[in-house]
Parts: structure tokens; sequence; C-alpha cells
């Protein structure tokens, strides 16, 4: 098979290859873009690799086209995110977990165990592995990006970071997660509007003079961003 630029490609060949763009989409699954959207990007690797692939190249042509599908998803996560961002309280808890190291082994003269870790936080030790993860990711963007290619497999699970058991008026931490990832996924002005209500407990009047908008706005964002974090916790459940 021979497959100059240029060529029509068949809706066949894109049927016969659908299933190595389903499989490297999934890799970036935990990149924080929907899997559709990377299945999209997926798909343009595989016409461009369709379109290029020679078979003199003595190159396998799944293994030619991993290199474009893969690459289109990895500049398109790349361009738009910039920098591999870690939620601020993974980092702050993996600062705890370095004070405690250096506190065990001072006490002990013994490093202690992933066990150990998860019994000091609170933490299943399947959760201490994905927070500790998130020094890896830091690694590979900020020391050596340049080199070595991001491998989306290497981010933090959040659905894995989880207690090991329930404490009396304390959020479980994957509802703190599950919050934390529902405000997210609220507007600019939306998040400033719950901040100022229901953190720092101002008033419908004093948040409209701190952010230079009407009251009846703020209740209107107010309103409209509970739905939204109704809605995305709610799905979070189902």
């Amino acid at each position: 098979m021979e497959l100059n630029k240029g060529k029509e490609i068949t809706d066949n060949e894109m049927l016969k290859y659908k299933h190595l763009v389903k499989i490297i989409a999934n890799k970036f699954k935990n990149s924080g873009e929907p899997l559709e959207d990377l299945e999209q990007l997926g798909y343009i690797g595989l016409i461009n690799a369709l379109n290029l692939y020679n078979q003199q190249r003595e190159v396998k042509f799944e293994t030619y086209a991993s290199w474009f599908i893969s690459g289109e998803i990895r500049h398109y996560i790349r361009d738009k995110h910039q920098i591999i961002r870690i939620p601020h309280w993974i980092t702050e808890l993996n600062v705890k977990i370095d004070e405690f190291i250096v506190e065990y082994k001072e006490e002990t003269k013994q490093i202690p165990t992933l066990k150990k870790i998860a019994e000091k936080f609170n933490l299943t030790e399947e959760g201490v592995k994905e927070v500790l993860k998130a020094r890896d990711v830091v690694h590979v963007v900020s020391i050596d990006q340049g080199n070595r290619d991001y491998d989306c497999n290497d981010y933090p699970e959040l659905a894995k970071i989880k207690n090991d058991h329930y404490k009396s008026f304390r959020l479980p931490i994957e509802d703190l997660i599950a919050l934390e990832l529902a405000l997210n996924k609220l507007k600019n002005l939306q998040r400033k509007v719950v901040n100022y209500i229901f953190i720092k407990d101002l008033t419908q009047t004093k948040t409209a003079k701190k952010l230079a908008i009407s009251q009846r706005q703020v209740s209107r964002i107010k309103n409209e961003a509970l739905k939204t974090l109704k809605e995305e916790l709610e799905s979070d459940t189902t």
C-alpha cells in the first residue's frame, strides 16, 4: 500500500484505523480535555498519516500513524494549556508530605513507607501514589519539557484520591475534589461571585460594589453559578 500526499481518503481507510485513534486519545483522558475532542484531533493526525505514508519508509503504518495521531493531540494540549496545571491543594499536600517525611526521618532514622504516609493523611495508598505523581509532572514540564514528551498517563488521576475512612465534620477529600472541579467549570465572574458570597460571606450588595455591577446582576450570576454547580456535581455521581 502506498498512499501519496493529496490522495483522497476513503471511509474504509478511516474505519480501519478508528480503533487506533481511540486507543491513543484515551491515553490523554486525564488532560482535562473532553475525550470526544481528543478523538477528533486524532482523526486529523490519522488523515495526515494516510496522506503522507509511503511503504518505502520501512515502518509499519500503525507505528507511523501513531506518531501523527499522538502528535496532533499533544500539540493541541500544549498550545492550549502551555503548562500542565496541578491543583493547588495537591501541591500543598505534597509540601505537607515532605514535612512529614523529614520529621519521621529525624525521629526514626528511617523513611516512612507508603502505608505510613497514607495513615498520616487519612488517604488510601492508591491515593497517595496519585498525589505523588504530581511531582513527576512538574519536573517534566518545568525542567525537561524541551527534551521529553509529556505523557498524560503521568498526570494524577483525581478519581483515585480518596480518604481511607470518614472523619466527623470533615468533607471527604473526594467530595472536595469534585467541588473544586465543578468550580473550575464556572466562568470567571461566576467564581468571583461564589467566592465573595459563600466563602468571604459578603452580602450581594457588597459583592456588587466589589465587582462594579448591579445587585440584580449578582443575584442572576449567583443563581446561574449554583445551577451549574448542581448539574456538575449531580453528573459526577451518576
